[in-house]
């Protein structure tokens, strides 16, 4: 099982007929979705602004707008990179927690 498809796949652990965590498949099913795509269009325009910024950086005549440039080239690469992790984080240990609250419920795949 592939990275991927564990993450995505981890959901169906919880039975449809469970009547008490039967919905939580579909809802973490959707979440993890969500997040990945979340993190993909973070990424796409954070390479985009990266590239604007760093072509900003190369053009700039005076200091201060180099300077300028620099630290928003800094602060969009923090925040891509915040957020992939944050996306990683919650999309890898939300099955832990649940798993952890609810072991009878959710077993092991």
């Amino acid at each position: 099982m592939n990275f991927i498809s564990n993450l995505l796949g981890w959901a169906e652990q919880f039975p449809e007929s469970n009547q008490q965590l039967g919905w939580m498949g579909q809802v973490f099913g959707t979440v993890s979705i969500v997040l990945y795509i979340i993190m993909g269009l973070v990424g796409a325009a954070g390479a985009i602004y990266a590239i604007y910024l760093g072509i900003q950086l190369a053009r700039a005549e005076d200091q201060s707008k180099r300077d300028e440039a620099k630290k928003h080239l800094i602060t969009v690469l923090i925040a891509v990179a915040v957020t992939v992790v944050l996306v990683l984080f919650f999309n890898e240990l939300l099955p832990l927690i649940v798993k952890a609250f609810f072991p009878d419920l959710a077993p092991n795949p």
